[in-house]
């Protein structure tokens, strides 16, 4: 169950990281409450997620 748990977590981080990096590389512009997201937050959103998705993975991976 638990080995079910992390490749879940996995997945969906690195969907979120996917979802960052494509508005990084498209320049898609997003505005919260009128105010502009910088691009420089879906870099660092970006590396976190996808260091996330791999620390799951791999937890996911030990026997």
């Amino acid at each position: 169950m638990e080995k079910a748990a992390l490749c879940t977590a996995a997945a969906l981080l690195a969907v979120i990281s996917v979802a960052h990096w494509i508005r990084l590389f498209l320049q898609t512009e997003v505005i919260v409450a009128g105010y502009p997201v910088p691009m420089s937050l879906s870099l660092i959103a970006g590396i976190v997620f996808a260091a996330l998705a791999l620390w799951m993975a791999a937890a996911a991976r030990r026997p």
